[in-house]
């Protein structure tokens, strides 16, 4: 049951990824995560260290790590396997499909390990854990179809090793300290910011709970190092310092991602229900009642993630993890079983509220996610256009770039990476420029083929804030799109649909003509 419960909230947005019997992913970085496994079904076995299909022609060196990369080549096999044995034939390419369903699989996963946690260590009201896993709206985006980002992968680790670290402080045993370290260095290479403040975390919080017994065992220690060694060799040191550019203009750029935005406790408690707000208190009193110190560690962790999580959103995915693991104290803290279960379901009033508006939107929301499915479809069909075995460059506003550099196969000036922000922002001042020696230059520079003209309410206003600038009155992202034959002679219009408009830059001798899709 709560499989199916997982499944069908991971999956709740399928009318925005399955569209005209194409696969949609959510996000712009799940088709720079998309394209990196094209390259790596292409030479397998090879770590894919520098993309060279953002910020071009430059290229950049990526944060990715190899394990999602290969988990979706993998499961894309598995398909294609499938496919050829049954002779069933999907109109989706088999790597579009792993890429839709790999994240909600790790999210059933996660569930399925914290049902037999549960029933190993016996732990009163697990199915207010399976609960909040299952249901939880900020998980079920971790999870969600068609987003297969590293995210998901760095939950299931993350969320394993927590489990793990609270039987290892429940049961100590050699079997436990060993899973816990594959689970962390697994969690490390995958990416290497959570995991490890979560992991200084727990190592302090295990010192409080085992005291002298909190010592790591040898062989467990082997194991972590072991792979952190396999991870560096593997995938290489992708941690660098910003550049000065990259610094200058990130905080402006970062408005744009949501996931680093401020959280509210409302939102924290539309993720979570009602009960995290007094769990800590739970906890604590628990701890008084029975002396165990390891109900003081969980306060104090859900006290840690919950800050985290009102600095950045990207935290809510670990409070909600922590806060699930915790209930079993937390509830236990109420004397009355029958009375715990029902302040537990009476929490979970704003959680169904949000599922509410996610299931049930409003005129206006329905009306943008029907025009999200047209934008991607039309963008699809544009990127389709400059398919061509000359390898080209395409200056497109930053967060459409990785669609169509994964569609098309071609470069892209910009991309939806940190690093990418010199190309986001040479992209940004082109959109913004007045004077034609300008632009021109600007394409000379990135060695532009094509120019893709989007609507310029939305370009020309995030141009304007990446760059800290007054939209002029009449840029050339509003005369691209608004007046495309008025453009500068070296622009010439090649194909336009309803969205979007593709201009070949003739500064020199044009490459080809654009095919109609």
């Amino acid at each position: 049951m709560w499989l199916a419960l997982t499944l069908a909230a991971c999956c709740w947005n399928w009318r925005q990824v399955f569209v005209g019997g194409q696969v949609y992913f959510a996000d712009p970085d799940c088709y720079s995560r998309m394209t990196r496994v094209q390259q790596v079904i292409a030479t397998p076995w090879k770590s894919i260290r520098f993309h060279d299909f953002e910020n071009a022609p430059l290229g950049i060196v990526p944060h990715t790590t190899a394990p999602m990369d290969l988990l979706l080549a993998a499961l894309a096999g598995v398909i294609h396997l499938g496919c050829w044995i049954t002779g069933f034939r999907d109109p989706s390419p088999p790597l579009d499909l792993a890429g839709a369903f790999l994240s909600p699989l790790l999210g059933m996963t996660l569930v399925a390990f914290l049902w037999w946690w549960g029933r190993k260590l016996a732990l009163p009201y697990r199915n207010a854990v399976l609960a909040i896993a299952a249901l939880s709206p900020i998980l079920a985006h971790g999870f969600q179809l068609g987003r297969p980002d590293h995210q998901s992968l760095v939950l299931l680790l993350v969320g394993t090793a927590l489990a793990s670290e609270l039987a290892l402080w429940k049961r100590p045993s050699q079997a436990w300290e060993i899973f816990s370290a594959t689970l962390w260095a697994l969690a490390l290479w995958a990416s290497f910011f959570e995991p490890l403040i979560l992991l200084a975390a727990t190592a302090l919080l295990r010192v409080g709970v085992l005291g002298r017994k909190s010592i790591p065992d040898r062989k467990a220690v082997v194991v972590f190092a072991l792979l952190l060694v396999v991870a560096m060799l593997f995938d290489g040191w992708r941690l660098r310092a910003p550049s000065a550019e990259e610094r200058s203009y990130f905080f402006r750029w970062a408005l744009n991602i949501g996931e680093l935005r401020h959280a509210t406790l409302p939102q924290l408690s539309c993720w979570t229900g009602w009960l995290l707000i007094v769990s800590p208190a739970l906890l604590l009193w628990h701890f008084w009642k029975a002396r165990d110190s390891s109900c003081a560690a969980l306060a104090a962790l859900l006290l840690l993630l919950t800050g985290l999580s009102l600095w950045h959103m990207r935290w809510g995915y670990f409070l909600a993890i922590a806060f699930a693991l915790s209930l079993p104290w937390a509830l236990a803290a109420i004397p009355w079983k029958a009375v715990a279960w029902l302040a537990f379901v009476i929490s979970l009033w704003p959680v169904a509220g949000e599922w509410d508006r996610q299931l049930y939107p409003d005129e206006e929301q329905r009306t943008a996610r029907e025009e999200d499915r047209e934008d991607a479809f039309l963008l699809r069909e544009t990127a389709q256009t400059l398919i061509s075995p000359e390898r080209t460059i395409i200056l497109a506003p930053w967060w459409l770039s990785p669609a169509i550099a994964y569609w098309s196969g071609q470069r892209c000036v910009s991309g939806s990476s940190h690093q990418s922000l010199p190309g986001i922002v040479d992209s940004s001042r082109f959109y913004l420029s007045t004077a034609p020696e300008e632009a021109c230059e600007i394409l000379r520079k990135r060695s532009v083929n094509y120019v893709i003209a989007y609507e310029p309410s939305r370009v020309v206003s995030n141009s304007a804030q990446i760059l800290c600038q007054t939209p002029p009155d009449n840029p050339l992202g509003k005369i691209l799109y608004e007046h495309p034959y008025s453009a500068p002679a070296f622009l010439r219009l090649v194909y336009e649909n309803r969205f979007f408009k593709v201009f070949e830059f003739v500064d020199k001798p044009p490459l080809r003509s654009l095919r109609q899709p």
